[in-house]
């Protein structure tokens, strides 16, 4: 039953948002009364705090490994699953700000939660300089400024998204993990360059890769269909 509670609330709150969703509509969907679902959760920032810890459980499972060489590839896959987590999730960032105003203890988790971020994202760097991956940094250079920026626009891609919205404007548009790569290319070295090329080369043969295969399948689709005509 709490699973079931959970999963219609996160469907409610994505597609209505979570200002607009109250616990008796969340019952409502179930079909069970605001008692018997107050039995689970009194109120709706308890509900939020599960949630929220679930969210918090799931982003564990995508992190720099701990044995072995770190390439920029990893930092990739992350954030590539990170987005996933944004889109499953996508009521929580596109309120952000309303959630941390109106849930003191959401927001004292998210805030510990981001600060480890922080840290961890400053021990990646730490490994990418001494490989040899990001320049050194300097007075005219701070990484973790960078860091900084680049957990800005992690956080409020989805929210970014609703703000500037128009047909002629695309930058918004692209998946933010191109944003991230966009911020960092200067900070490469020419080896951090070549291995980000060789990323792009990956990605563009698993493009085609895909493509391929989904045109196998129709072009069997098509045949299959005419030989039971």
């Amino acid at each position: 039953m709490i699973q079931e509670i959970k999963s219609n609330s996160i469907c409610l709150f994505n597609k209505y948002g979570l200002s607009s969703v109250s616990m008796e509509k969340i019952a409502d969907t179930i079909g069970v009364k605001s008692e018997k679902l107050s039995q689970y959760y009194e109120t709706k920032e308890l509900l939020l705090i599960s949630i929220y810890d679930d969210m918090y459980e799931e982003s564990l499972f995508f992190s720099i490994p701990k044995n072995g060489d770190i390439t920029l590839n990893h930092f990739e896959d992350i954030m590539i699953q990170y987005g996933n987590l944004q889109s499953k999730y996508a009521f929580f960032y596109n309120e952000i700000v309303f959630v941390v105003r109106n849930y003191p203890t959401i927001a004292k988790l998210h805030n510990n939660a981001s600060i480890q971020r922080f840290k961890e994202a400053r021990s990646l760097v730490n490994y990418y300089i001494e490989t040899g991956i990001f320049v050194r940094e300097s007075k005219f250079l701070s990484y973790s400024k960078l860091i900084h920026s680049l957990w800005v626009i992690g956080t409020f891609w989805q929210s970014q998204k609703q703000v500037i919205n128009c047909d002629e404007y695309t930058e918004s548009k692209c998946h933010f993990v191109d944003m991230h790569w966009n911020i960092l290319l200067p900070y490469l070295t020419p080896k951090g360059l070549e291995e980000y090329h060789q990323i792009r080369v990956l990605d563009v043969e698993t493009k085609n890769n895909t493509l391929k295969k989904e045109k196998r399948k129709l072009s069997y689709s098509r045949v299959w269909r005419k030989s039971l005509n």
